[in-house]
């Protein structure tokens, strides 16, 4: 049976994963299950920070059917905005090719579907400091069998 934390624990996992070679190599250097102090600078960039919104819960005969949409946010420093952009940009190809392989979450959901923010290219701030990156979502179903009561 999958699980909104089994879910996490595998977008995380792919996220870790990511790596770029234009415009320049670079790795992923964290990515967050859950949000971190919003206070404290990110000791390493380029990194995401995951949250994860309960849509709606469908019940069938026997089944329920779970609804989840994950945000994954991706931060990029880079004193030139314009480079940090490129970085970011790869970054979300890399994401989309790395979802495209697991589009199960390594089992923990039955569907998964992605889509960007608008814009899906940001700016964005972080313990009083401004970022480049990405704001994209996965929206996820779990069904998992289930016995109601009378």
């Amino acid at each position: 049976m999958g699980t909104i934390a089994g879910a996490l624990d595998r977008i995380v996992t792919l996220q870790q994963g990511l790596s770029i070679t234009t415009p320049i190599a670079a790795s992923i250097r964290a990515a967050y299950k859950y949000p971190p102090d919003p206070a404290t600078e990110f000791p390493k960039t380029p990194c995401f920070v995951n949250t994860w919104t309960f849509d709606r819960e469908e019940r069938g005969a026997s089944q329920r059917r779970l609804f989840y949409t994950v945000r994954m946010q991706l931060f990029v420093a880079n004193a030139d905005p314009a480079r940090a952009a490129e970085i970011a940009t790869a970054f979300h190809v890399q994401l989309g090719n790395s979802l495209d392989a697991d589009v199960t979450l390594n089992g923990a959901v039955t569907e998964a579907s992605r889509r960007g923010e608008d814009p899906t290219l940001v700016r964005a701030e972080w313990a009083n400091r401004s970022y480049v990156g990405t704001d994209e979502f996965v929206d996820v179903v779990i069904v998992e069998a289930h016995t109601f009561a009378p």
